[in-house]
C-alpha cells in the first residue's frame, strides 16, 4: 500500500489545504512525501506552478486563494511528483470558463504515461478530456464508453439550427428538410431561430440537403445555418430518464470493427428512438389562478408577513426563550443581589475545630515553675486529638519561616520565654487563614484564665458581625427608585435589542428585496414586523410583572398600579422597536448587530442618567439655563433614558403619597395637598407624562424615517449619484468621458440595436424591458466603471441571455434593473414604467433570482412558496394547488416539507427559480440560476424557463455556462468589462464569429498505422489549414478551417472518406458558443472590481 500510496495522486471535492503554508510549500511539502528529491523538488515547482499560471501567487497562502486557484493548486498536488494514477473528484468547479479550458489542457498535456479518473458535472468536461466515459444513475453504472459511442447510441443526432429573416419561410423549409430527411423533427421555431433534429443515419443524405439550403438560403428566408451533434449533456440526461427500464451492463468483447471494450445496455439501445428528445413544453399548465386586488391584497399581505414572524419565533424558539430569560433573569438577579439580606448572621465559634487537622508548633526557652502549667493548659485549650502539639528547639519564627509544610498546616504557634524578672507568653498567627489573629488571642487568654482560675475554667470566644444598620425612610426612598430603574433598563437593553435580528438577516440575505419585488406593500411589511413583536414585548412584560411580585415590588402592582406600569412599558416597546428597526440598516451581520445595539441602548441609558444627575446635583450657575435645557431635551431622545426615567419618578410620587399618608410632619417631604393630589401623568417636572409622550412621539418617528429610508430615499440617492457625483466627474472627464464609455470601437449589432432604440420611440411601447445607454460608476478610489453605456430591448416572449465573466458587470446590471441599485446615467424601462420615476410600480412587475440564494431558512419549501403566493394575491383557495404545481414541475415535492438550511445547493436553486417564476410577472430575472446542479436539474430548470418563455413573459438571464443560454435564449450577449461586445441568437453569433469546425473521427481497430497516416495526410491536404488537436487510441480531434468549406462540401468528403479509409464513425460540428464566448472574454484584461 505504501508503494501504491507513492504512485496515487488524489484531489478531492472540497480543498484539503493548510491555511498558513504558501503555494510553494504546499508542493515543496507534498513532493517531499513523494519522494521527489529535494534539489529537484524547486524546479519541479516552479514547472507547475508556470503551466498553470500561478508563478506570481507562489508565495501567497493558501487562504488568501480564490476558489479557482484553490481547485488548481488541489490538481496540481495531486499531479506532483510523476503520480501514475490521478484521481481527480470535480476538479474546475468553482472555476469560470476560461480558467476551466485552461486546466482542461494542461491535464490533456499530462495524461500522457497517467491514468486519470475523473468526475465532473461538467459534460463538455467529460467530453473532451474523457477517452472514455462512464454515467452512473443511483449508485449503478448505467453505460460506458467513448465520447462518440455514447452519443451514437443515446444521442439525437444533429441539430440544424437556421437564423430567421424577417420573410422566412418555415413551411417550405420544413418541406425541404423532410424531403431529405424524412425522420427529421422539428425542435424549436421561435422568434429568432428555427432548428430541426437530424437523425444519425442520414448523414449520407447531409450533403443534398445543406446545398439546396445553401443555394435556397436568400429565398427560405434563413440569415445564416449550423450544426451540431448530440452533447454529452443530452446523453447524461436521456441516460438518467432511463431509470424504470430493465437494464443488462454487458462488457462488448474486442471485435475487428471495435476500437476499445464498449460497455451497453442492450434494452436501452432499442428503447430510445433516435429523434427522441425531451420536450420542455410538455407537462401540465399551471391552473388559471385569480389574484386579490386593493384591502384584500393588502389583508393578504399583511396575514403572510405576520405568518412569516411567528414561523421565526416557532422554529427559533430558544432565541426567544433566551431573549425573555435575559430580561426576566437580569432584572431579578440584579435585584436580589442589591437586597438588603434576611436576618443575621450566626455567630462564629473561634477555635481550631474549623479548620481540620492542624500542627500547633511551640518553644520553650528558659526554665519556671509555670512552663509546665501553660503546656498542660495549652494541650486542654486545643480540644481535640486532631491537633498536634510539636515542640521546635531553636528560633521558632525561623522554623515557621523555612518550613514550607507551616504555610498550609501551622494557623497559630506559640513560644514561652523565661527571662529573671518574667515570663513572655507570645502567640503566633498564620496571616493566610481567616480569623487567625482573633483565635491566637483566644487561646492565650483561655490559658492565662485556666492558669488563674483552675483547669476547669475557660473563655468561649465567638465573632458575631454587628447587625445592619436599618436605612432610614428617606435613603430607602431615593436609594431603590434608582436601582430599580437602573435594573429594568438593563433587562429591556438585553431584551429589546433582539428584535433587530430577523430585519438585518433579510436585507442582507435579499430575501427583503425579493419580498418587495414580489409585490408587498411597505406599510404591511413593517407594521405586521412591529405587531408581531410587540405581542412578544407584551407577552414579556407580563412575565417581568411576575418577578415583580417574586421581588417583593409590590409599588407597581397594588391598587391596579400594574395598569400604569404596562402603560410605561408599552410606550417605551412603542419607541424602542421602530428605533431598532431603524439601526438595523447600519448593520451587516446579525449577530454584530445584536451585539452592538445591546451596548448601545445599555450606555446610552447609563450615560443619560449620569449626565441627568450631573445637571440635577450641579449649581444652576455653572452653567447657561439654555445650555443645560439643550442637553436634557437632547436626552429625551433614547428611549431607555424615558424609561428609567419613568421609573424613576414613579417610584418617587407613589412613596411620598404613601409616607405623607402616614405621617404628620415629615420634614424633607413636600407633603402639602397640592403635591399629594396631583396625577403621576402630569405634563409637569418629576411626573412622567412628558416622557410617556415623548416616546409615543418616538415610535411615530421611526416608522416614518424607516418608510422614508425604504421609499424617498432611493429618489436622493438617485438625484446624488446622477446629478451630484457624475456632474463632478464629466466635469473632470470633459474628453475622455465619451472614449470611456463606449471604448475605441463598437460591435456592428451592438451599435444598430442602439441606433434603433435611440430613433425609434415606438420601441418602448412594445418593449417589456427597455434598456436605453444604461452606465453605472462607483465613485470610490480608484472610479469603477461597473456599465457602461448598454443599450438593449427584449419584447415579451424573448429570453435574453447575457453572458460573461466575474467582474463583467452582469450582477449590477441586474441591480439596476431590480432597483436595487441606482443608475449612474441612462433609462430602464420595464412594461412601460421608468424605474427611476415609477420604482414601486417596475417592482411588482419583476420575478427575481439573485445570484446567492435569498431564502428565509427557518421555513420548508412549501411554506415559503405559499408566503410568496400570497404576497402575489392569490386566491387562497388556489394557493394550496397553486404551490404544488410549481414544486411538482421543479421536483421539489420530496423536499417541500424540509427546512431549506437542510437543502442542497442545488434544491435551493431550484427553489429560488420557482420563486421567481410565480406569481405574475412581466419580465423575470435569473442570475446564475443553475449553479449547482446537476445535468438532470438543469434540464428541469430550462424546461421551467421555457414554460415560462413561452407564457409571454420576458426574461432575462446570466450564466456562466454557453450551453444554458444555447438551450432557450433567443438572444444573448457577451459583456465584457462593463460593456456589450456582440448581441444576437446563439446561432447569428456562432456563424458570425465562429471560423472553425470540430471533426472527430473514430477509425477501425485493426486500421493498419500506414492507412492512418494515409488519413490524416487526406485531412491536411483537404482542409488546409485544418489542426490536430488531440490522437489517442484511433481517435482523431481535428479543427478544420470554416471558411471556404460549406457544410454541404465538408459532409460530402467526409462521406467518401468513411468508405475510402474504413471509418467507424465520425461527427462534426461548428464552432460552440463557448468558444466564440472565449475569444471576446479575456480573463488577463478584465476588471475584477465589479
Amino acid at each position: 500500500m505504501v508503494q501504491i500510496r507513492k504512485s496515487l495522486g488524489l484531489c478531492p471535492q472540497q480543498d484539503l489545504l493548510f491555511n498558513y503554508l504558501t503555494v510553494s510549500e504546499h508542493l515543496y511539502f507534498y513532493g517531499v512525501v513523494k519522494g521527489i528529491p529535494r534539489k529537484m523538488c524547486f524546479l519541479e515547482i516552479d514547472r507547475m506552478l508556470s503551466t498553470f499560471n500561478l508563478l506570481e501567487k507562489q508565495n501567497a497562502f493558501s487562504e488568501s486563494l480564490s476558489g479557482g486557484m484553490k481547485r488548481k493548486l488541489s490538481i496540481i498536488i495531486a499531479l506532483i511528483g510523476g503520480s501514475k494514477v490521478v484521481i481527480l473528484d470535480e476538479p474546475t468547479s468553482g472555476m469560470d470558463p476560461a480558467s476551466r479550458r485552461a486546466a482542461w489542457d494542461v491535464l490533456l498535456q499530462y495524461k500522457q504515461d497517467r491514468t486519470i479518473l475523473l468526475t465532473t458535472h461538467h459534460m463538455d468536461e467529460a467530453d473532451v478530456l474523457g477517452d472514455r466515459i462512464a454515467i452512473m444513475v443511483n449508485g449503478s453504472l448505467r453505460c460506458c464508453g467513448s465520447s462518440l459511442f455514447l452519443k451514437k447510441i443515446y444521442g439525437v443526432g444533429y441539430h440544424i439550427v437556421m437564423v430567421k429573416e424577417p420573410h422566412c419561410n418555415v413551411e417550405e423549409i420544413s418541406k425541404l428538410i423532410y424531403y431529405h430527411i424524412p425522420s427529421a423533427t422539428l425542435e424549436k421555431n421561435s422568434k429568432n431561430e428555427l432548428s430541426f433534429i437530424l437523425p444519425r443515419e442520414y448523414t449520407h443524405s447531409f450533403q443534398a440537403l445543406f446545398t439546396d439550403l445553401e443555394n435556397r438560403q436568400a429565398e427560405l428566408g434563413i440569415g445564416s445555418f449550423g450544426a451540431s451533434v448530440t452533447t454529452m449533456e443530452e446523453v447524461f440526461f436521456r441516460v438518467s430518464n432511463m431509470e424504470d427500464l430493465q437494464t443488462d451492463i454487458v462488457a462488448a468483447q474486442p471485435q475487428p470493427s471495435s476500437l476499445m471494450n464498449e460497455v451497453s445496455i442492450k434494452n436501452q439501445n432499442r428503447s430510445m428512438s433516435g429523434n427522441e428528445r425531451p420536450d420542455s413544453s410538455t407537462g401540465n399548465e399551471s391552473p388559471p389562478v385569480m389574484f386579490n386586488t386593493g384591502r384584500l391584497l393588502c389583508q393578504q399581505q399583511f396575514l403572510a408577513m405576520l405568518a412569516k414572524r411567528a414561523l421565526f419565533s416557532w422554529r427559533n424558539w430558544t432565541l426567544v426563550l433566551l431573549q425573555t430569560l435575559a430580561l426576566l433573569g437580569s432584572f431579578a438577579f440584579l435585584t436580589e443581589s442589591v437586597a438588603s439580606p434576611d436576618g443575621d448572621h450566626e455567630a462564629r465559634r473561634m477555635d481550631l475545630g474549623q479548620y481540620g487537622p492542624t500542627v500547633v508548633p511551640f518553644s520553650v526557652s528558659g526554665n519556671s515553675s509555670l512552663t509546665p502549667i501553660f503546656l498542660r493548659h495549652l494541650r486542654g485549650a486545643l480540644g481535640s486529638d486532631r491537633h498536634t502539639l510539636k515542640e521546635v528547639q531553636g528560633n521558632l519564627l525561623k522554623y515557621l519561616m523555612e518550613n514550607e509544610d507551616c504555610i498550609r498546616l501551622c494557623i497559630v504557634a506559640f513560644s514561652i520565654e523565661v527571662t529573671r524578672d518574667e515570663i513572655l507568653f507570645t502567640g503566633l498567627f498564620n496571616n493566610q487563614a481567616y480569623h487567625s489573629p482573633s483565635l491566637a488571642l483566644a487561646i492565650v487568654d483561655n490559658i492565662l484564665f485556666m492558669t488563674v482560675s483552675g483547669p476547669e475554667a475557660s473563655l468561649t470566644v465567638s465573632n458575631k458581625p454587628q447587625p445592619h444598620v436599618i436605612p432610614n425612610e428617606h435613603t430607602e426612598m431615593f436609594s431603590n427608585e434608582r436601582q430599580v430603574a437602573i435594573n429594568i433598563h438593563f433587562g429591556m437593553a438585553l431584551f429589546i435589542s433582539g428584535f433587530c435580528l430577523l430585519t438585518v438577516t433579510e436585507r442582507v440575505s435579499k430575501a427583503k428585496h425579493i419580498q418587495f419585488l414580489s409585490g408587498v406593500y411597505i406599510l404591511a411589511y413593517w407594521l405586521s414586523a412591529l405587531l408581531w413583536d410587540f405581542i412578544i414585548f407584551s407577552a414579556s412584560c407580563c412575565l417581568l410583572l411576575g418577578v415583580f411580585k417574586y421581588c417583593q415590588l409590590d409599588l407597581f402592582l397594588a391598587e391596579y398600579h400594574f395598569l400604569d406600569t404596562m402603560l410605561i412599558f408599552m410606550l417605551y416597546g412603542w419607541a424602542a422597536i421602530p428605533l431598532m428597526y431603524l439601526l438595523s440598516f447600519l448593520f451587516t451581520r446579525g449577530t454584530s448587530a445584536y451585539i452592538k445595539l445591546v451596548l448601545f441602548n445599555y450606555l446610552s441609558g447609563i450615560f443619560s442618567l449620569l449626565i441627568d444627575s450631573i445637571f440635577e446635583f450641579e449649581n444652576s450657575h455653572s452653567m447657561p439655563n439654555a445650555t443645560r435645557n439643550f442637553m436634557l431635551h437632547l436626552l429625551l431622545v433614547f428611549p431607555n433614558y424615558n424609561l428609567a426615567k419613568c421609573i424613576t419618578y414613579y417610584t418617587t410620587f407613589h412613596q411620598m403619597k404613601k409616607w405623607c399618608s402616614l405621617k404628620q410632619d415629615v420634614a424633607f417631604l413636600p407633603c402639602d395637598k397640592e403635591n399629594t393630589t396631583k396625577s403621576i401623568y402630569s405634563l409637569e417636572e418629576k411626573m412622567i407624562g412628558k416622557y410617556l409622550v415623548i416616546m409615543s412621539i418616538t415610535g411615530f418617528t421611526c416608522l416614518f424615517l424607516a418608510f422614508f429610508w425604504e421609499s424617498i430615499l432611493w429618489k436622493l440617492r438617485t438625484f446624488f449619484n446622477r446629478y451630484a457625483y457624475f456632474g463632478i466627474y464629466k466635469t473632470f472627464k470633459k474628453k475622455d468621458l465619451s472614449k470611456e464609455l463606449s471604448g475605441d470601437s463598437e460591435d456592428e449589432d451592438v451599435e444598430n440595436e442602439r441606433k434603433r432604440i435611440l430613433e425609434q420611440p415606438q420601441v418602448s411601447l412594445s418593449s417589456a424591458v427597455l434598456v436605453k445607454e444604461l452606465t453605472k460608476i462607483y465613485f470610490k478610489c480608484p472610479v469603477i466603471l461597473a456599465v457602461r453605456n448598454i443599450s438593449i430591448a427584449i419584447q415579451r416572449g424573448d429570453c435574453f441571455g447575457l453572458l460573461g465573466f466575474n467582474g463583467a458587470g452582469k450582477t449590477t446590471t441586474f441591480q439596476m434593473l431590480t432597483g436595487e441599485e441606482t443608475a449612474t446615467s441612462g433609462e430602464v424601462f420595464l412594461d412601460g414604467f421608468c424605474i427611476t420615476k415609477d420604482l414601486w410600480k417596475v417592482k411588482s412587475r419583476i420575478g427575481y433570482c439573485p445570484q446567492t440564494d435569498a431564502l428565509l431558512e427557518y421555513m420548508t419549501g412549501r411554506e415559503i412558496m405559499t408566503m410568496y403566493a400570497r404576497l402575489w394575491g392569490i386566491s387562497e383557495s388556489q394557493i394550496q394547488l397553486y404551490v404544488n404545481s410549481w414544486l411538482n414541475l421543479l421536483q421539489l415535492e420530496p423536499h417541500a416539507d424540509k427546512i431549506i438550511r437542510t437543502y442542497s445547493g442545488g434544491c435551493k436553486r431550484r427553489l429560488s427559480t420557482a420563486i421567481a417564476l410565480m406569481g405574475k410577472p412581466t419580465v423575470i430575472l435569473l442570475d446564475e440560476p443553475s449553479t449547482g446542479m446537476d445535468p438532470v436539474a438543469r434540464r428541469l430548470l430550462w424546461a421551467a424557463v421555457t414554460r415560462a418563455r413561452e407564457s409571454g413573459k420576458a426574461i432575462v438571464i446570466t450564466s456562466h455556462r454557453t450551453e444554458e443560454c444555447d438551450a432557450f435564449c433567443t438572444r444573448l450577449a457577451i459583456m465584457v468589462k462593463g460593456k456589450f461586445m456582440c448581441l444576437g441568437s446563439p446561432q447569428h453569433l456562432k456563424n458570425k464569429f465562429g471560423n472553425i469546425y470540430t471533426l472527430k473521427i473514430k477509425v477501425k481497430i485493426d486500421t493498419p498505422e500506414h492507412k492512418l497516416e494515409d488519413l490524416k495526410f487526406f485531412i491536411t491536404t483537404t482542409f488546409p489549414g485544418s489542426v490536430l488537436k488531440q490522437e489517442n487510441q484511433g481517435n482523431l480531434n481535428y479543427y478544420i478551417p470554416s471558411k471556404d468549406n460549406s457544410w454541404a462540401k465538408v459532409f460530402g468528403i467526409l462521406e467518401e472518406a468513411k468508405d475510402q479509409f474504413s471509418l467507424e464513425d465520425y461527427s462534426i460540428s461548428q464552432i460552440t458558443l463557448e468558444q466564440v464566448f472565449l475569444t471576446f472574454a479575456n480573463p488577463e484584461n478584465r476588471e475584477m472590481n465589479v
